[in-house]
């Protein structure tokens, strides 16, 4: 019983809501977002121990900040860091001593779950900083505040083989995606008689751009709206500043294909507000626009006169850590909800298909194996490359393994 009794999250659902009978989940992991030249798990490790050959800094805001002419931003005042690149330095400095007290391995979801353990404030990694410190600061200061710098140095290796991360300047394609065709054809059938379910596990917009296709053409919802929002990003363009009214979280998905991204997104920033004597709550996520920063973000003001201000995101707010992201999953404002959608959509499936997932996700494993009903019902894998944690995680939920390439999905694969 306790599997059917679950709470959808935000009760008032206003609009018109597709009803259909039937409906596929799919689980969606990185490997989906490869053949467009997204980084994989050791392309994510590599680029985190080579980050000295990248060409960005840290600005005294604390957000990234990108060269535009191969040559690294200078911040520094007379050659005196601020507090942020300082900690940029110390954090390159700890992946590089925690990789060789792991016998020459890195890997990022791992360190991240080091950053929060008592390994990490062994006397081999307090001497890293000891150049750093000033007179008011202290080597726990620097390993609590490297977190945000650590996240975005993993976002700004999240970009596909042509350096873009967003594709919102593309024109309409009419049936024609690089590596995604025989997908896209798919699920565009599929959607005619199923309700589709896409969770995902990835943080990247790759999917998101699907909805300027002749296949999709706008069918995909994600439970963000934009009408009647109150809150705004600033976008500064040309020396001018506009505000644009950004889209905020719902919880309302009404299209025959809908998105959960389960582990965050790029464009995902939570708003604060004050609730008294300085107190500062998380309200309500945003989608950022591009050209936005995490901290650019306002809420207008039931006075009508002037806004209120988040004051705190560096970076858009995604999961990472093995352990780390997990305990993350039950936060109400908006993974709660979208786990216990994820949950739901797995009971009632009709059908569960997993792409480009290595199986590596304990928690999720284990969300699927107690909420899918694989044992009456049909379960797939995609995975060209499938290695034995997919083979064995396949037969636990009985599943069709299919080592092919996602261009070559149809859908005679899933009868």
């Amino acid at each position: 019983m306790g599997k059917l009794n679950i709470d959808l999250g935000d009760n008032k659902q206003k609009g018109q809501q597709l009803v259909r009978n039937k409906s596929i989940s799919f689980l969606l992991g990185a490997g989906f977002s490869a053949p467009k030249g997204y980084p994989i798990g050791n392309d994510m490790n590599n680029g985190l121990l080579n980050f000295d050959d990248k060409d960005v800094d840290f600005s005294p805001s604390g957000e990234l900040a990108i060269s535009k002419n191969g040559q690294k931003s200078q911040f520094q005042v007379e050659g005196v860091y601020n507090v942020h690149q300082k900690y940029f330095v110390f954090c390159k400095r700890l992946i590089k001593e925690y990789t060789k007290a792991h016998n020459g391995k890195f890997d990022y979801e791992l360190f991240y779950d080091f950053i929060k353990s008592n390994e990490a404030k062994e006397k081999r990694y307090q001497i890293l900083c000891d150049d750093l410190l000033s007179e008011t600061e202290s080597f726990e200061n620097y390993l609590f505040n490297i977190s945000h710098i650590y996240n975005q140095m993993a976002e700004h290796l999240l970009r596909d083989r042509d350096g873009k991360n967003r594709y919102d300047d593309e024109p309409f394609k009419i049936n024609n995606v690089d590596g995604y065709n025989g997908f896209l054809d798919s699920l565009s059938q599929l959607s005619r008689e199923y309700i589709i379910n896409i969770h995902t596990l990835n943080h990247d917009l790759l999917f998101e751009s699907f909805n300027n296709t002749g296949y999709i053409n706008g069918s995909i919802s994600d439970g963000f709206d934009e009408y009647g929002s109150k809150y705004y990003g600033k976008l500064i363009h040309d020396n001018r500043t506009y505000h644009c009214r950004l889209e905020r979280y719902t919880n309302r998905y009404n299209t025959p294909i809908r998105l959960f991204k389960l582990h965050g997104s790029l464009d995902y920033v939570p708003f604060y507000r004050e609730v008294g004597n300085g107190f500062m709550i998380p309200d309500k996520y945003v989608k950022i626009k591009w050209g936005m920063g995490a901290s650019d973000i306002l809420k207008s003001r039931k006075s009508k006169i002037g806004y209120d201000v988040s004051p705190f995101e560096y970076h858009a707010d995604f999961l990472t850590g093995t352990t780390s992201k997990i305990q993350r999953y039950n936060e109400p404002l908006l993974f709660k909800k979208l786990f216990k959608r994820f949950k739901k959509n797995l009971s009632q499936a009709n059908k569960l298909i997993i792409i480009g997932y290595g199986c590596k996700d304990k928690g999720i494993n284990e969300i699927i194996k107690e909420y899918s009903d694989y044992h009456h019902k049909p379960s797939f894998i995609i995975d060209k490359y499938a290695g034995k944690m997919v083979e064995e995680f396949g037969k636990d939920i009985n599943a069709v393994l299919y080592k092919v390439d996602i261009d070559s999905i149809s859908p005679t694969l899933f009868k």
